[in-house]
C-alpha cells in the first residue's frame, strides 16, 4: 500500500496539477491525500483524477470554510471512513486480507484548536 500526502498550497493552477500528475505517474500510489488545495472541489475538473484511475472518497468538514484535506484512492479500493472533523480524516481499508487504518491531518495553526485534535 503506497500513500502520497502533499501539502500542495493550491491546486487551481496548471503547473501544480502537472507536478501532481507527474508525481502520481512516477510513484504509482494507491492513496493520494491533498492538503490545502485552496479551491472548491466543484471547480476542479471532475475527470482529472478519474483519468488517473482515482476517485474522491473523503474530505474534512470545516463548516463554512472549504475543506483543506482531499482524500483520493484508486478506483477499485473502498475505504471506510472512521471519523471526519475540521482537522483530520481517519479511514480504514482492506487489501489482500489485511486491514490498514490511516489518518490524514492538517492541524489548525491556533494552538487552542489544535489541542482538540
Amino acid at each position: 500500500m503506497k500513500c502520497l500526502y502533499w501539502n500542495i498550497r493550491g491546486l487551481a493552477n496548471n503547473p501544480s496539477r502537472l507536478a501532481l500528475k507527474n508525481l502520481i505517474l512516477k510513484e504509482k500510489p494507491d492513496i493520494v491525500l491533498i492538503a490545502k488545495p485552496w479551491m472548491n472541489i466543484e471547480a476542479f475538473p471532475r475527470n482529472w483524477f478519474q483519468r488517473l484511475n482515482f476517485k474522491l472518497f473523503a474530505m474534512n468538514n470545516r463548516d463554512t470554510l472549504l475543506p483543506n484535506l482531499w482524500c483520493f484512492c484508486l478506483s477499485h479500493l473502498n475505504p471506510s471512513i472512521l471519523e471526519v472533523d475540521d482537522q483530520h480524516v481517519s479511514f480504514k481499508l482492506n487489501e489482500n486480507g489485511k486491514e490498514f487504518a490511516m489518518a490524514t491531518v492538517y492541524a489548525s495553526t491556533c494552538y487552542l484548536r489544535r489541542r482538540h485534535l
